[in-house]
């Protein structure tokens, strides 16, 4: 058997859910190296403080809560293609951000830019649900974070080894234009020749019959619940980047934070995809693989600032953070597609990305302003909003558990 087909699953996955992943691996290309880039530029270049990061994406992550549920409600209503296009041609705004000298204008138009990553990620979701056979959801999402972040890691490197060799920040930010463009164009060739149900109800355990529409609910609501508290510890990884660059506050140094993004984006990837392709429940392995080493990895990143441990360490914990947002990043949508009515999907999918977008307004603000005063104490913070997350979640899990065995349906029984 051809190993590559083990990788790229596309007698499992439609066409158009292939474009849709190649798509996210294309914008991913392009933006996240903006996004490793922009608190090394803000920060040692226009030599603003810490805490105006902190403001800027706060303002990105609040306001795009916002844009991201009226992206949701729109793509209920209107044609989702259009949306997500729509979406996607505004974000290389992000990588204008290098060339304004202005603190505030560079910062608008890298919020500007997010905004417009918010506003089409839910009708993306939707239409990936919309275009997939029920029972390979789970893999679709996970192989739609492992192409997404995939692409972020090679932008990453890119952005390493430029800054490496020398170029300058704002002129490796550019890298993204081009790659968005692609983007979009495999956006426009999304045909949706075949199309599925788009919601398929959680079972009770044991039972061939759906939980009750009012259980459903519970759950839905407790989930959102805890995408909320992990979206208060999930910071953007800027703070790591500055942390580790903080060392060295030269290009060897940047080179550093460039480091992290890559290692943390590298992990997530392939946890996505091997998290995607199992067959274990996806509420258990939500807070398990998910919402658990997310806390654990701020928390170890803290202990080793406050300790000054060994590089290597921060990075095995870097790790660690990677590991979670995997997990994260391919279950919440997976149980969300399970929980709302197929006329409301992409609604749902808003609702996750307010859930989560509240949680990174706080977040980032509280990371900006504790940042200021300790290397350590915003970690610990994170790691205690991550725990409480975790501990909602599995709470829900022991409401749905019955005889030993998960409530939620896993995927084989979809």
């Amino acid at each position: 058997m051809n190993p590559w087909s083990r990788l790229v699953p596309s007698g499992r996955l439609t066409p158009d859910a292939l474009l849709l992943c190649f798509s996210a691996f294309f914008a991913d290309l392009g933006y996240q190296g903006v996004t490793a880039l922009f608190p090394l530029y803000i920060v040692f270049r226009l030599h603003a403080a810490v805490y105006w990061y902190g403001i800027i994406t706060a303002i990105a992550f609040g306001g795009g809560a916002g844009v991201g549920y009226v992206g949701g409600l729109i793509g209920d209503r209107v044609n989702r293609k259009t949306i997500a296009i729509a979406g996607n041609t505004f974000i290389p705004l992000m990588a204008l951000s290098g060339l304004a000298h202005a603190l505030w204008l560079s910062g608008l138009l890298f919020v500007l830019g997010w905004w417009a990553r918010y506003f089409r990620t839910p009708v993306r979701q939707a239409l990936l649900v919309q275009v997939t056979r029920p029972p390979e959801r789970g893999m679709a999402f996970g192989f739609l974070h492992a192409l997404d972040i995939a692409g972020g890691m090679i932008s990453a490197l890119v952005a390493l080894l430029l800054i490496s060799l020398g170029v300058r920040i704002e002129i490796v930010m550019l890298w993204a234009v081009p790659s968005l463009i692609v983007s979009t164009g495999l956006l426009f060739c999304v045909q949706r020749t075949t199309l599925y149900e788009e919601t398929t109800p959680l079972k009770a355990a044991g039972s061939a019959q759906p939980r009750p529409l009012a259980d459903q609910r519970v759950l839905l609501v407790m989930l959102l619940a805890s995408a909320t508290f992990y979206g208060f510890s999930f910071y953007n990884l800027g703070f790591p980047i500055l942390t580790a660059a903080g060392r060295h506050a030269t290009t060897y140094g940047y080179a550093l934070g460039v480091l992290t993004y890559v290692v943390y984006l590298g992990v997530s990837a392939a946890s996505g995809y091997a998290i995607g392709t199992s067959q274990a429940s996806p509420l258990r392995s939500l807070w398990l693989l998910g919402y658990l080493p997310s806390a654990l990895g701020s928390g170890l990143i803290g202990l080793s600032e406050l300790l000054h441990m060994h590089a290597i360490a921060f990075y095995l914990f870097i790790a660690l953070l990677g590991l979670g947002m995997g997990g994260v990043e391919t279950l919440e949508p997976t149980l969300i597609s399970s929980l709302v009515g197929s006329t409301r999907l992409s609604r749902g999918m808003g609702f996750l990305t307010v859930s989560r977008s509240i949680g990174q307004f706080l977040s980032n603000l509280v990371m900006g302003i504790l940042f200021s005063f300790s290397r350590s104490a915003p970690y610990f913070y994170a790691f205690a909003s991550a725990s409480l997350a975790t501990l909602i979640l599995l709470a829900a899990e022991a409401r749905y558990l019955k005889g030993g065995t998960d409530a939620a349906v896993r995927p084989s029984e979809r």
